[in-house]
């Protein structure tokens, strides 16, 4: 009783693994429209189109940006509603609400600081600078959840502090800290606490 009153216990494993999921084929969509641009580059170069096509591939990228993230926020309401559910819980409580705050805050300073950057033209700190600013946000609301979320958060803020050193690699580091880490953390928070349900 104590718990549920201090922390949001619906938060569903089958979120994280949805996000992802999610992420990794965000990262694989990513990967084959800038691996198709690097092919036709020089072309695009030699026939005046590079400038179009450069602005066309940015355009394309932030779609696909979008509608990752949408999905991965869908399907987290989605599990956690579920979840919540069965447990006869409210999806928004008061707890709830102080988790979103918690999260949202780093989160959206973060989002802005990475707007800058890509303003700036500085896409090789863009990657780093996600799961940095991410890592802090999951970091601040990890008093509202299970202790997994901190280990969760202290991973993404080192690999984005790694991947600083490394930016070339950022959009692999950005699927192993979006992806492959939601989706160990997603499995361990559904065999703890999803299972048995």
């Amino acid at each position: 009783m104590m718990e549920s009153s201090s922390k949001f216990i619906s938060l569903s494993g089958l979120s994280g693994v949805f996000a992802g999921l999610t992420a990794l084929g965000g990262a694989a969509g990513a990967y084959l429209l800038i691996r198709d641009f690097g092919k036709r580059m020089l072309h695009y170069q030699s026939s005046g189109q590079y400038t179009k096509q450069i602005a066309d591939l940015e355009y394309s990228l932030m779609i696909l940006a979008a509608v990752v993230l949408i999905l991965a926020i869908g399907f987290g309401i989605l599990f956690t509603g579920i979840k919540a559910k069965k447990n006869k819980q409210k999806l928004l409580s008061p707890v709830a609400f102080r988790l979103i705050r918690s999260l949202m805050t780093p989160l959206l300073f973060g989002g802005v600081f990475t707007i800058g950057l890509y303003y700036h033209k500085i896409y090789l700190l863009v990657a780093p600078a996600m799961l940095i600013f991410y890592g802090m946000s999951l970091l601040n609301a990890s008093k509202y959840v299970q202790i997994e979320m901190k280990y969760l958060a202290l991973c993404q803020m080192a690999l984005g502090t790694i991947s600083v050193f490394l930016p070339a690699y950022g959009l692999y580091f950005w699927a192993l800290g979006f992806g492959v880490f939601h989706i160990i953390y997603g499995a361990i928070m559904w065999y703890k606490y999803d299972r048995e349900q």
